[in-house]
Order: C-alpha cells, then structure tokens, then sequence
C-alpha cells in the first residue's frame, strides 16, 4: 500500500509540475543538471511472486550496484545506466531462491518548465527512455541431473520503450533534492513458458503485460564543485502477466558518489 502511495504521489507531482510550466530556463536547467560519472551502491529489500516456480511469496534481502553516466548538451541531457541487484536467499518459510536482475538504460531528458515548492524553484524535465531487463531465479534445492533446468529455474526478459520524468528542487548552493518516476509503455518481452518443458520467445506486451517502473527520491550534496554525494531511496516494480504472472519489487536505500565534468 505504501509503494503504492509513493508512486502515485511522485506522478501526480511531476505531472502537474510539468503539465504547470512557468517558464523555461535551459541554461539553469543545465547547471543544475549533474553531468558526470557516477557509482552507486545500496542494500533493499526484494519481493516477489513467479508462478513459473510457485505461487507463494518469497521475501528477503538484496544488494545493489549501479554505474551512471550523463552529459548535457545544448538543450537537453542524455544518461546511460547499468544496474545489477543481487537477493542471494529470497525465502518462503524454509525454501529459498536467489534472485538476479540486471538492467541497462538509455535517456534523453528534455526542460519543460518550473515550478515552485516550499518557496523555492523546481526545474522539472521529460523524455524518452529505452531499457533492456533480465531476469532470473535459481531455486535453492537439490536437483534430479535427469530433470530439465526450467524446473528448478525461471527467467525472463523485457526490451521496453517508455517515459521518465525528472524534477530538481535546488535548496542551496551545496544541496538539491531530486525526483524521478520512470515507467515503460510498450514492451518486446520473453522467458521461461507456461509450462516447465518449454520458453516463450519474443512477443509484444502492452504495459498490462509487460512492465517494468521506478521511482526515486533522494538529496545531492556538493561538498565541492566537481564531487557530490547522493542519498535516496528507491523503488523499482517489474511485471509480466503473460505466458507466466511475475511481480517483482523491490525497496532500496541506495548512496551514489559522483565525479561531475
């Protein structure tokens, strides 16, 4: 219920924020904007449902790792995002699984306008985003050598095109606070079939079959011109209800060092 809540808080903020331009300013947009390199490390929590394998829920720990790099042209600014997160034991009372994600991403995010907050100007920018997810779950049993893998295993994967929003609420010279909700909308995706003898090869999914979101929030601090520290949270949901149901999500405390240039 809470992630939901979030969720649908932070849309309703960067969508009336863009949808409320006050102005346009690209040149504040892009020294605000952190151009750079950065790597990013977090520990969350990871929950998930695959019917390929069970029914049940499995819940546990997980680690996180990211790489980051993003520059500003003229009028608008590109990212490049590589993610790996880790859950080595997801339970289900004494049955256990290790779950893998990886993601790569692609953005170009454009300034739409302002808005103010608390007395202060948010700068708030859309764009395109392209992303690449994989999936897999091992089951941490005993296996029959006879038995085929995709009994003891599940995977999957997603090719999507979609939208990111961004605001940046500047609070001082040293700090900012920023926002982001990213969501796909149209997806090539595949995995493990509906059956335990068989996979699914790519199909088209809507995103009432296929999709994968997150939204973040988190606080940047300068505590020099070329170096910043990030502290925030995230959530990140995955879905497929197609050949298989798969919900995935995850919460995650997440600390970023930047170098910016």
């Amino acid at each position: 219920m809470m992630k939901s809540k979030l969720l649908i808080l932070l849309s309703w903020c960067l969508l009336a924020a863009g949808t409320n331009c006050l102005g346009q300013d690209s040149t504040k947009h892009q020294s605000i904007f952190p151009s750079g390199i950065g790597l990013q490390i977090g520990v969350g929590h990871l929950a998930l449902r695959d019917e390929h394998i069970s029914n049940e829920k499995y819940a546990g720990s997980s680690s996180w790792f990211a790489l980051h790099w993003s520059r500003y042209h003229e009028t608008y600014g590109f990212r490049i995002g590589m993610l790996y997160q880790k859950a080595s034991s997801v339970r289900n009372y004494n049955i256990s699984a290790e779950v893998t994600q990886a993601d790569f991403n692609l953005v170009n995010i454009y300034p739409v306008g302002t808005f103010d907050l608390f007395e202060k100007r948010a700068f708030v920018s859309l764009g395109p985003e392209a992303d690449v997810l994989f999936y897999f779950r091992r089951q941490n049993i005993a296996q029959n050598t006879d038995a085929e893998p995709n009994v003891y295993q599940s995977a999957a994967w997603l090719f999507s095109l979609g939208g990111r929003a961004e605001a940046i609420l500047p609070v001082s010279v040293e700090f900012q606070v920023e926002g982001v909700l990213q969501l796909s909308l149209v997806s090539l995706g595949g995995g493990t079939g509906n059956t335990q003898q068989n996979s699914t090869g790519m199909r088209m999914l809507t995103p009432f079959a296929g999709m994968h979101g997150c939204a973040e929030i988190g606080v940047r601090w300068y505590p020099i011109e070329s170096v910043s520290l990030r502290a925030g949270y995230t959530l990140d949901v995955t879905r497929i209800d197609s050949w298989n149901y798969l919900l995935l999500s995850s919460d995650n405390a997440i600390i970023q060092l930047s170098y910016h240039f």
